[in-house]
């Protein structure tokens, strides 16, 4: 069931643990069966009770599924197992879309840019109780807002935009919501919703984005 991999550890964050590291380092595969709860607890020599509550931690945590009589597994495609893991090859001929990178070829140049900050920076150093946001940015970033019926308020800069889908999820959700994303969709997206607690419920797509009848 588990191959050479022993599951360890006394306390419910141990078993979790040691079932997450395997995971994450390919020694437990997507869609390997764990053993049942009163099994592994007898292996451990601990409570069922520890064990059942490791699992629960790592259902939370979208690493395993459970399915009733049918047992508990790793998930298809975990949260935490690397994604070269379980990357689809890519036909030839057919663009990748899959790591979320945009064409090189379309990125403006930065030194300036950068080199320009770094200037302003040393003339106007940024300090705690600052505005949070450049007030030039706020401003061309609200005309853009407004220009696309966005109601007005106030304006969050974020390290790109999957730090922005987490801040909404963390600030809105409570783990076991149900959170609906595109299909197919963005690989780092379905990795941070079962991350974060949080279901997954896909929904298809067209030319015009998500499909109203899915």
């Amino acid at each position: 069931m588990l191959g050479e991999y022993p599951i360890q550890g006394r306390r419910a964050a141990e078993i979790s643990a040691s079932v997450e590291r395997a995971v994450g380092d390919g020694e437990l595969r997507p869609g390997q069966l764990l053993p049942p709860m009163r099994e592994l607890a007898e292996t451990l020599g601990v409570n069922p009770n520890t064990v059942a509550a490791a699992y629960r931690t790592l259902r939370e945590r979208g690493v395993i599924e459970t399915a009733g009589r049918r047992g508990s597994r790793v998930r298809a495609k975990p949260a935490t197992t690397g994604r070269d893991q379980i990357r689809v090859e890519v036909p030839e001929g057919v663009r990748d879309l899959s790591d979320g990178n945009p064409d090189p070829a379309l990125l403006p140049p930065l030194a300036p840019a950068f080199g320009a900050a770094a200037a302003q920076g040393d003339r106007d150093p940024v300090l705690y109780g600052d505005d949070p946001v450049e007030p030039g940015l706020a401003r061309a970033a609200r005309a853009d807002l407004d220009a696309d019926g966005v109601p007005d308020g106030p304006v969050a800069v974020t390290s790109g935009s999957l730090d922005a889908v987490e801040r909404v999820l963390a600030a809105h959700l409570k783990p076991g919501d149900t959170v609906a994303v595109e299909d197919p969709g963005w690989g780092s997206l379905l990795d941070l919703v079962p991350a974060l607690g949080r279901r997954t419920a896909a929904v298809a797509v067209d030319d015009e984005g998500p499909v109203p009848v899915a």
